[in-house]
């Protein structure tokens, strides 16, 4: 596959706060992946064989923790480039004492080609994923066609693709997508939204949305 060299984030962080960082220098060797071109042995990571959730661009990772509390017979491994972001889950994950959560810190794209195994994962998380409203900026959007095609390919069988976002516009190429992908099936039919999931927990990105008066467009897919 054509490595993609237009990222879908602009890295501006800001300083980390004292926190944050003592979190990444500390907290980093327990729940950090670095990241390495080579096939991640995911039992060994987390120490047990579980069900396996990608959950790709976490911020600071609310939605991850809360979904690791609820249910702990699985294993969560979150995918962030912003450290601050970062730094604040860290601290989290190790003051709820949590052992289902790891994290790499790296581009989505070279850890689906580079580091999961291929039928690995029971389900990824795509949640409120940056819209980049304007249209000269879409050809940055994360979801495209490239990214469905390394996603099917990490999915076992039965496994479930979710994402979620607050903007029809870019709900509507979701759907295009989905039409034209005949190896990712949108479960709810064509150019149809998937009830919200009862499970899925509310995200910051969601909260704010939703106070702008936003409707929220959910997706559930599997494999064909």
């Amino acid at each position: 596959m054509a490595r993609r060299s237009i990222k879908s984030y602009v890295k501006r962080e800001g300083r980390l706060t004292k926190s944050q960082s003592s979190a990444l220098d500390n907290y980093w060797v327990k729940y950090g992946v670095n990241y390495s071109p080579t096939a991640l042995n995911l039992e060994s990571i987390f120490g047990r064989r579980a069900p396996i959730i990608l959950d790709i661009g976490v911020g600071a990772g609310e939605s991850t923790i809360n979904h690791a509390l609820i249910h702990p017979e699985n294993n969560y491994l979150a995918i962030e480039v912003h450290r601050p972001g970062l730094g604040r889950l860290l601290n989290k994950i190790e003051s709820l004492s949590l052992n289902n959560i790891k994290i790499i810190n790296h581009d989505v794209i070279d850890i689906l080609e580079k580091q999961i195994p291929n039928r690995s994962l029971n389900q990824i998380f795509i949640f409120f994923p940056d819209p980049w409203p304007k249209k000269k900026h879409h050809k940055r959007r994360l979801i495209n066609n490239d990214i469905f095609m390394l996603m099917k390919d990490k999915l076992n069988l039965h496994g479930r693709l979710h994402i979620a976002t607050d903007c029809l516009n870019y709900a509507e190429h979701i759907n295009e997508l989905l039409n034209c992908n005949l190896e990712i099936i949108n479960l709810a039919g064509k150019d149809n939204f998937s009830p919200r999931p009862v499970w899925r927990t509310e995200t910051r990105y969601e909260h704010r949305g939703i106070k702008l008066s936003n409707k929220v467009y959910d997706f559930c897919c599997g494999l064909s």
